[in-house]
């Protein structure tokens, strides 16, 4: 009987959902079967991710509980890409000796070939990412999707170990980029998350000049597009043209997350980010206030003095961000941080963490106050206990706050309706 049943397990952020959506498409044309029943397939992929420890951890938990399934069925195939691949190299086989397979983040598209042969496969030669984007599965019904601008990053964050796993910037051309935008949009979707390791140097390698703004206004014009969102913005490559490009354009949402990392330019400058980060966030809030920003924080950066926990808590205090996420430092061995000294003690990281997490929760509090009372067209995205759940312009998939409505009539999941802000409750605003 052919084996030709495949389930993708897709770890990490949204980008590797996207290589995964692309793998998925390449399965289908060459005659697998996407199964979603680990119980019930003859091959399991593992798209890992490796960017901080806890996301290793979670990699090497799938792969062992992957194991522990070809213990009950000998005959199960066992493949495993992406950043772990590339991260660990040669050791993938000698950890993990029960896998049939691997391949690092540069030859994903490769792993359609390593199911069809009947030996043991291994290649981690070079870094990068999925480039074929024609035959993607979108991996979820509702009428969101992202859209994976380019691979790779020239920064060299101290802490961030993604150029070793997925090379240099490597942009996508415009023309692919739009094509992909009008086959989404004629597919159905509505809203387009705008994704890549650093989208604001979109286009430097290949135009000489980032090419974002550009970019956006030609998917702008793509009218059944209600929605278009940029995300993983680097500080120093927001300019001008950008934000009037976002401003200036109705289905482009006035939503940007920049994740900072830190305020402090004693740590900044340890984490190699730019020390300017303070005057772009307060130029982009003074000249555009309805702007929705989002970012990133770590706190427990080695070397990071009390005064340095002090700046950043007082900076979130000034509540720029609608929306933050907060994350403890995490050593990497090949990370350039790894070699600094005065590590901060786990305990006092946990302690910081939660610290910057309640002055946002007063921030967020504050915020959702504002919006009793107002109009807001959402996007229904689930429906449990009479209650819909929803989401905002303002608010990104799967990672920001939502709104909960009270359900009054029925709407069919993935419809936009209007509702109006009546309450909240903590994180989550509540309507009607």
């Amino acid at each position: 009987m052919k084996k030709n049943k495949v389930s993708i397990i897709t770890l990490g952020c949204s980008k590797n959902t996207v290589e995964s959506e692309a793998v998925a498409g390449m399965l289908l044309k060459n005659g697998f079967e996407l199964a979603f029943d680990l119980s019930d397939t003859d091959n399991i992929i593992i798209h890992t991710c490796s960017f901080i420890q806890d996301a290793q951890t979670e990699s090497h938990n799938q792969i062992k509980y992957a194991g522990s399934l070809k213990e009950k069925n000998p005959d199960l195939k066992i493949f495993v890409s992406g950043c772990l691949s590339q991260l660990l190299k040669d050791k993938m086989k000698e950890l993990y000796p029960f896998i049939d397979g691997y391949v690092g983040t540069g030859n994903y598209s490769e792993i359609v070939k390593l199911i069809k042969k009947d030996k043991f496969f291994a290649d981690t030669g070079c870094a990068g990412g999925v480039q074929n984007f024609k035959s993607r599965i979108l991996s979820t019904t509702l009428p969101y999707a992202y859209i994976k601008i380019s691979e790779g990053c020239n920064h060299r964050c101290s802490y961030c170990i993604i150029p070793n796993l997925r090379g240099n910037l490597k942009s996508r051309t415009i023309k692919s980029v739009v094509d992909e935008a009008k086959a989404l949009a004629e597919a159905g979707i509505k809203e387009l998350n705008v994704i890549a390791q650093d989208t604001t140097s979109y286009g430097t390698d290949i135009y000489g000049k980032p090419r974002l703004a550009e970019l956006l206004k030609n998917i702008s014009k793509i009218k059944s597009l209600k929605w278009i969102r940029l995300l993983y913005a680097y500080p120093s490559t927001i300019n001008q043209e950008l934000l009037e490009t976002i401003y200036e354009n109705e289905n482009i949402c006035n939503y940007i997350d920049i994740p900072i990392q830190h305020i402090s330019a004693n740590i900044l400058k340890n984490m190699k980010r730019p020390l300017t980060t303070r005057r772009i966030i307060e130029k982009i809030k003074k000249n555009f206030p309805d702007m929705i920003l989002r970012t990133s924080l770590i706190t427990g950066f080695p070397e990071e003095t009390e005064t340095d926990f002090k700046e950043m808590l007082s900076f979130v205090k000034e509540n720029y961000f609608e929306h933050i996420g907060i994350f403890g430092y995490s050593d990497q061995k090949t990370a350039p941080s790894y070699r600094l000294k005065n590590k901060i003690a786990q305990e006092v990281i946990e302690e910081r963490k939660q610290i910057l997490a309640t002055e946002q929760l007063k921030n967020v509090v504050k915020n959702n106050f504002a919006k009793i009372g107002k109009t807001y067209e959402v996007l229904i995205e689930n429906i449990d206990n009479n209650k819909f759940y929803a989401r905002a312009y303002f608010q990104a998939p799967e990672i920001d706050n939502g709104i909960i409505v009270d359900r009054k009539k029925f709407f069919d999941i993935g419809k936009f309706v209007n509702v109006t802000i009546t309450d909240y409750k903590d994180y989550d605003l509540i309507a009607k």
